[in-house]
């Protein structure tokens, strides 16, 4: 029994390591000393160290140069920080190749952009057809500022590629041509070209993270509702949202049918979900809730609230608030009709939140209000009743149940 009770000990303090620090956490690419597992393809740019930063100047005459990690990647988030000179164009490649798969071969594939002109952080085909973001939908904007550091936040999982600077989304992007010909590549910092007589000039990044979102299984399909189980007016979108618009005379948040639950139930996992509210919305995600009909005792939520003009501290009612545990550490709600995203790890008794690309939960189930709860079953979506619309999109999870 000592023997079993060290296993299970051993596991315990693995598992939750794995969630703190583990491959589903955000991870540096960049260690902050040198450039391993980096290499430079294309042009004569230099690259350099400078502290926590990597420094990219500019090469006279030089084509575009690109930094590149020596890892693909294929479905995964992507965050850092950029600082460029004002006559600087540049950017970011994802899923990137080079012909012959060699330092010289021309660099190719989804390019993020960074510049001063209003185009920064629409998706750009670098010798690879122009760009990849409609005409249409590109859109002048003053998000990027001049001389400071910006920070870029980038999702890219199957065919679509979304982008945030600053906070705020840029491009939502679906591209089922180039992901078929792009589908993983590696990611590589741009130092573009210039003429001979100009610069030099010089691009700056820090804090680059990414989360490997392989493994992780789409759970609304953008089409039906294939999978869950509901009596409530969910309705697919365009947009491959889901909208919560309930019936006429549909009040009140305990009508528990009508909430939105899968058909499976989840033990350990990571639930990653985008959602969208009105002024003053109400919703909540359920998880591990093992009674359908009575999700309130027989589970866990976090809290979906309109809470972006609160000042103050935060409590377990308020947005990304675990309800009747503990509230956010931060408020990270953006204004209501903008996109929301959470992701929720549950691994054992672990419980981490993240926010809008920031951590506002860390806490232990096993203690408190929480401590009798099931640890597995039905995650859902709750619908508040009317006059609550409220849309999701993009819920993806990756199941950790061994």
């Amino acid at each position: 029994m000592r023997h079993l009770a060290s296993i299970v000990f051993s596991l315990t303090v693995s598992m939750t390591t794995f969630v703190h620090a583990g491959e589903h956490g955000l991870v540096d690419l960049f260690n902050g000393k040198d450039l391993a597992g980096w290499t430079q393809r294309n042009g004569t740019a230099t690259y350099r160290v400078e502290g926590n930063t990597i420094v990219g100047r500019t090469s006279e005459g030089s084509p575009n140069s690109f930094l590149c990690t020596d890892k693909p990647y294929g479905d995964f988030e992507l965050k850092f920080d950029v600082k460029v000179d004002r006559a600087l164009n540049s950017g970011v490649q994802i899923r990137s190749q080079s012909v012959g798969d060699t330092p010289d071969g021309r660099v190719n594939g989804p390019q993020v952009e960074i510049s001063l002109d209003g185009m920064a952080g629409y998706i750009y085909g670098e010798s690879a057809g122009g760009w990849m973001t409609p005409d249409k939908d590109r859109k002048g904007h003053q998000r990027f500022k001049d001389g400071e550091w910006n920070s870029y936040h980038v999702v890219a999982f199957g065919n679509t590629i979304q982008t945030w600077i600053n906070g705020h989304q840029i491009s939502d992007l679906t591209h089922e041509e180039k992901f078929t010909t792009h589908p993983q590549g590696f990611i590589g910092l741009q130092v573009h070209g210039i003429g001979a007589g100009q610069g030099p000039f010089e691009v700056r990044w820090r804090n680059l993270k990414l989360r490997d979102l392989t493994g992780f299984k789409t759970l609304y399909n953008g089409k039906d509702l294939s999978g869950w189980k509901t009596t409530g007016n969910w309705l697919p979108q365009k947009d491959r949202s889901l909208l919560i618009q309930p019936r006429s005379g549909e009040k009140g948040w305990q009508r528990y049918s009508a909430y939105l639950w899968t058909e499976k139930k989840y033990k350990d996992f990571v639930l990653d979900v985008e959602y969208s509210y009105p002024p003053g919305g109400n919703s909540g995600v359920y998880f591990r809730v093992d009674d359908r009909a009575d999700p309130v005792e027989k589970g866990i939520e976090a809290q979906i609230l309109d809470s972006s003009m609160k000042d103050g501290p935060l409590t377990h009612h308020d947005h990304g608030g675990i309800i009747r545990t503990v509230g956010a550490s931060k408020n990270m709600s953006r204004p209501p009709g903008e996109w929301n995203r959470m992701v929720v790890t549950c691994v054992g008794s672990h419980l981490l939140v993240e926010l809008n690309g920031e951590q506002i939960i860390d806490t232990k189930l096993d203690e408190g209000a929480m401590k009798d709860r099931p640890l597995e079953g039905y995650i859902g979506f709750q619908e508040h009743g009317e006059p609550n619309n409220i849309r999701f999109r993009d819920i993806r999870i990756l199941d950790l149940t061994r």
